[in-house]
This record gives C-alpha cells, sequence and structure tokens, in this order.
C-alpha cells in the first residue's frame, strides 16, 4: 500500500519536554512537511523554530483541521537547517 505524498502548511505543535521540575509544555507555529508512514509519522519542521524543539517527548501537530499526537523516537538536524522528528502516532 502505498503512502499518500507529504503534507506542507503552516502547523501549530504543542510539544513537551522532561525537565528536572517535571514535563514542560510549549507551543510554535511552523512551516512543516508531514508524511504518514504504516507505523510511523516524518515532521519535517522548517527555519525559524525554536531551538529547543528537538528535545521534544511528545508533540500534537494541528495542520489542515486535523490534530495528530505521537511520541518522538527519532530526531535530526537536516543540511538546510530544518528539523526531521520520526513519531510513533499515539
Amino acid at each position: 500500500m502505498d503512502s499518500p505524498g507529504p503534507v506542507n502548511g503552516k502547523a501549530r505543535i504543542d510539544y513537551t519536554q522532561d525537565t528536572l521540575f517535571g514535563p514542560l509544555a510549549r507551543h510554535v507555529e511552523c512551516q512543516v512537511s508531514v508524511r504518514h508512514t504504516p507505523r510511523r509519522m516524518e515532521l519535517r519542521v522548517f527555519q525559524p523554530l525554536p531551538d529547543d524543539l528537538h528535545a521534544a517527548q511528545t508533540v500534537v501537530l494541528a495542520l489542515e483541521g486535523r490534530r495528530t499526537s505521537g511520541v518522538v523516537k527519532a530526531r535530526q538536524r537536516l543540511p538546510d537547517h530544518s528539523l526531521k522528528l520520526e513519531l510513533e502516532p499515539q
């Protein structure tokens, strides 16, 4: 089964980070590209992006009227200064 192509647009990203004082909730609006696979979701976030997004543990993404949540399983900074997050959908 082929996965559909990426969905691109401006999205609201709510994310959490674990700190010594417990989870810290943050949010940002960024240009993104989202690609779904059978077991993972690849979220690519373009500049400008917050300095701490790479440390997110969970992500809730609102794009085109749909909300998707996931746990960050892998992260990678790309040569064009964007950030790729691999999420396990919840």
